[in-house]
């Protein structure tokens, strides 16, 4: 139990604040029919140095192949300790579809990246965020927005349970970049819309905000601030996009400096 039963946020004094692993997905085998994902490892550098300013333990893979991505997931889930962590992060990056995320060779199944940390099966994490950021397409659909207008004028103690059950679906945080069947924006030099709206918020907001609330600001802050600029290609200008933030989270997850 690694919190009272009824708490309202989950424990960050544990000695570390837990493990990060980037996947980042620039360059695909030929094969695949995809062509390179410029802006990608401006994207992994701005997320490289958020999360370790947040605290967590950094590892940072490029251009795995499907074995590889497999392999670290597996050893993250299997073979890593996690007892002295808050929590656990994950951000992957890449080409995608609507149920499937790209490697350098070939793809997974999306829930391949979550479904070996459930709580029955990583032990070590069962009561414990699982954060997952997900950069990537989920779809070719195009959402070009809606205007809106203002229409008149306005004025702006611990109970003392030894036990507790939980599903084993708990504790998860899943932040995709875009909704199912759409397309997620990016920008050759300076990097993707979703990537670029979560470090500067969380790095704005970190010390004093929990993380589920960031996230709606990473949304709004994208959604305000971004469109496609396509101007050569009057079907792909101009169009918007919103994060999907699933949550089954049953705390607080704060993010404050440990020391």
């Amino acid at each position: 139990m690694p919190v009272r039963r009824d708490a309202v946020r989950y424990d960050g004094h544990h000695l570390q604040r837990g493990n990060c692993l980037i996947f980042n997905h620039r360059i695909f085998d030929s094969y695949t029919g995809f062509m390179e994902c410029h802006g990608n490892d401006h994207d992994r550098d701005q997320a490289q140095t958020l999360f370790e300013n947040l605290g967590f333990k950094l590892t940072v893979h490029n251009n795995l192949t499907v074995a590889r991505v497999k392999a670290e997931i597996q050893d993250l889930a299997f073979g890593t300790d996690h007892t002295d962590c808050d929590m656990l992060d994950v951000v992957f990056m890449s080409h995608g579809e609507q149920d499937i995320l790209w490697c350098r060779d070939g793809h997974i199944k999306a829930e391949y990246l979550f479904e070996s940390f459930q709580s029955d099966q990583c032990k070590s994490l069962a009561g414990k965020p699982k954060l997952f950021f997900i950069q990537a397409c989920r779809g070719e659909r195009l959402d070009t927005g809606v205007t809106l207008e203002r229409s008149r004028p306005t004025d702006e103690t611990d109970c003392g349970y030894l036990s507790y059950r939980i599903p084993v679906a708990a504790d998860f945080l899943i932040c995709w970049s875009t909704i199912p069947g759409h397309y997620s924006w990016r920008n050759i030099s300076s990097g993707s819309y979703f990537i670029q709206s979560l470090v500067h918020v969380l790095g704005k907001e970190y010390t004093y905000e929990d993380l589920l609330s960031m996230m709606i600001n990473v949304n709004r802050y994208m959604i305000i601030n971004y469109e496609s600029h396509c101007p050569s290609n009057h079907h792909m200008h101009g169009m918007k996009q919103t994060a999907s933030i699933v949550a089954t989270l049953m705390r607080k997850v704060y993010l404050t400096p440990k020391y």
